[in-house]
């Protein structure tokens, strides 16, 4: 089996900013089954959901708990700017 032919599996990373914590934080992450659970909650409570499987499936390794690393940091800035447009 070559990479191309591996199923893709979904994830899904939720964070989360506040000013006072200077960088964003991973409050959830999670595959397959979890990753859908995480995307209908954020539905639910009317969260925005951006899809981005490149950055996703960088933060996944991270700890929730945890701060974004540094090198995602342009990636998130992107995404939460595109976000406060919407609004």
């Amino acid at each position: 089996m070559t990479k191309t032919d591996k199923k893709k599996v979904d994830c899904a990373v939720a964070l989360s900013y506040a000013l006072e914590a200077k960088v964003p934080i991973i409050t959830a992450s999670g595959k397959g089954l979890t990753a859908k659970k995480i995307k209908e909650a954020a539905e639910r409570n009317g969260i925005k959901i951006v899809k981005n499987d490149t950055l996703a499936n960088i933060l996944i390794h991270h700890e929730i708990g945890s701060c974004i690393p540094e090198y995602t940091y342009k990636a998130v800035a992107a995404i939460f700017a595109f976000l406060l447009k919407k609004d």
